[in-house]
């Protein structure tokens, strides 16, 4: 097995943490949709094309932003404790 300067077992909970915060900036994203300001904007017909475009880049780009923050930080720190099973205890430990 060849010698990684990132253990596998980090490199799989970085990735788990880019997926799921992704999915969370995104689920975010959806449910409170692109802007009330944008919302409002198309309901009074003042859509500027530039704020439209700006938020629609936004919206798409921010929640892969956020999960590459996630992952390069779990690569370079490790596993956050938080993230870690608490040891086991009882008579089967």
């Amino acid at each position: 097995m060849p010698n990684r300067i990132i253990p596998e077992h980090v490199r799989l909970a970085a990735k788990r943490a880019f997926v799921r915060t992704t999915y969370q900036g995104y689920a975010g994203t959806l449910s409170t949709g692109l802007s009330a300001t944008v919302v409002m904007a198309v309901v009074n017909g003042e859509v500027d094309p530039t704020t439209a475009i700006v938020t629609a880049a936004v919206t798409v780009l921010a929640p892969p932003i956020a999960g590459l923050a996630a992952f390069l930080n779990i690569s370079s720190q490790g596993i956050p404790d938080d993230y870690t099973p608490p040891p086991a205890t009882g008579p089967h430990a």
